[in-house]
């Protein structure tokens, strides 16, 4: 430090003094220091003077842990019974805006951006002051000498140059910011799809069962039949197993579409509170429409791709510290300090100061090979990132293609077999069909009925698949905002 000014008119009168710190072997100098600086200062840190064992502190750590677990299972359910009759939409946007994932990355994302201002504070100046309130004894050859009174300091420094690390810590700051963003963005898409999913699945379970159990009041009436028939001898006995076996695994398939049905009321519950006797099938065209999910590209733009691009700016920052720490550094200094003793003067010091510093071990070294160590692995991943996403969304919509070309077709089957089972029931009478064959054409016409409904819920997933992984689909839902923040 260059000081431009040192004391006043009382520094000739300091130096005069005798110093009892250059007095040598024959003389003997203590000195001791109580300082207070406030009430709460002083409580603060009594508690520090004890001594406490690791174990204790583990206990007192775990209990503390425990009473947190203890008040954490007692809490409320984060959802709330959401009233799914206002529509698909606006209940999966109400979902997601309560869930506590959701919620905590929203959060993390606002940390983040207030980051940016702490690091931002280093290149702004900096004022402090500190205040000493008690006593200095000195004891000079068998003399004792007690001084008593307050004494304090400002200090106003401004960073002048660093080698750029302020900069690239601001950098760092708004980088992670974008990671936190990305995050919320990522996290609100896949909670909007689980909850979409949850929806479509206890849709798509209720109406296969409902159409289970309006079939096989049907089919049970002819297997009455045949078996009156079979007792006969007027059916083969080989047709009537043959058509039980059928009705079997119909039933043996109920049972997994029960199943089924309750694991996506579980999930219906978990995001909006509740378990309705029914929902309606959601109208996916509000979200996405066909041509949107088949066109939908926006790699650059999907969450995860931004978040891991963001990661690698966070890297490069870091790689830019790093390098700064191979620089000198320079503070603009101003400060005054009143001495605890009256007869001493007030000390006034301004000047600038340079750091830097020669050899730290390696460690700045370490640091910097590092810092490029994580900054290429930051660069695989978002390549990473990139290229699986651009895989899955050509496997989706690959999907959702054949799922679309076999709807058509699907409901085609359902003509035909309708047909064939009107025809079989009205040729019986007349002997040009059996019972076996109009059990078989009533099965057939359930089956391709009951693969429509499945194929028409996966398309729908598969649209809203697409929109999650592009990030359209928080978007949509205005749970994100439209535009990249």
């Amino acid at each position: 430090m260059i000081n431009a000014v040192r004391g006043e008119a009382g520094m000739s009168d300091k130096r005069t003094r005798p110093d009892v710190r250059a007095r040598g072997a024959t003389s003997v100098a203590c000195k001791w220091r109580v300082a207070v600086r406030a009430g709460t200062a002083v409580a603060a840190t009594l508690p520090l003077l004890a001594c406490t064992s690791d174990e204790a502190a583990l206990e007192d750590a775990g209990a503390a842990m425990t009473a947190t677990l203890s008040a954490s299972a007692e809490a409320p359910a984060a959802a709330s019974a959401l009233d799914l009759g206002d529509g698909f939409v606006p209940a999966i946007r109400a979902a997601v805006r309560q869930d506590p994932g959701f919620r905590a990355a929203e959060g993390a994302a606002v940390e983040a951006v207030q980051s940016i201002g702490v690091a931002r504070a280093a290149l702004r100046p900096q004022l402090s002051a500190n205040a000493n309130l008690g006593a200095i004894q000195e004891t000079i050859d068998g003399d004792r000498e007690t001084t008593t009174g307050g004494a304090g300091g400002l200090d106003l420094s401004q960073l002048v140059y660093d080698g750029g690390e302020s900069a690239a810590a601001i950098r760092q700051a708004a980088a992670e910011a974008l990671a936190a963003r990305a995050e919320r963005d990522v996290v609100a898409n896949e909670r909007a799809l689980e909850a979409a999913r949850a929806w479509i699945d206890a849709w798509q379970f209720d109406a296969r069962l409902a159409l289970l159990r309006g079939r096989t009041g049907q089919m049970d009436a002819l297997m009455t039949q045949m078996e009156r028939m079979a007792s006969s001898g007027l059916v083969d006995r080989a047709a009537l197993d043959a058509a039980r076996r059928q009705i079997v695994d119909i039933r043996l398939g109920e049972r997994r579409l029960r199943a089924e049905r309750e694991d996506a009321r579980t999930r219906l519950a978990r995001f909006f509170g509740e378990t309705p006797p029914t929902v309606e099938r959601p109208s996916i065209p509000q979200v996405v429409t066909a041509p949107e999910a088949a066109t939908e590209a926006g790699t650059d733009t999907a969450p995860d791709v931004v978040r891991r691009a963001a990661e690698l700016l966070v890297a490069e920052s870091a790689v830019a510290q790093a390098e700064a720490a191979f620089r000198p550094k320079a503070t603009l200094r101003a400060g005054v300090t009143s001495p605890i003793e009256e007869s001493e003067s007030t000390d006034v010091t301004l000047g600038l100061g340079l750091n830097y510093t020669f050899n730290d071990g390696g460690r700045r070294q370490a640091t910097l090979e590092a810092a490029r160590t994580r900054r290429s692995a930051a660069e695989s991943r978002l390549s990473d990132a990139r290229s699986s996403l651009e895989s899955e969304l050509a496997t989706t919509r690959a999907q959702l293609a054949s799922v679309t070309d076999s709807l058509p077709l699907v409901a085609r089957q359902i003509e035909l077999s309708t047909s064939e089972a009107k025809t079989a029931r009205s040729q019986i009478a007349t002997g040009q069909s059996n019972l076996r064959q109009l059990v078989e054409a009533e099965i057939e016409a359930y089956r391709a009925r009951d693969r429509h409904i499945a194929l028409r819920a996966e398309r729908d997933l598969l649209r809203l698949t697409i929109a999650a992984r592009t990030g359209a689909l928080a978007r949509r839902l205005e749970i994100t905002p439209a535009a990249a923040d």
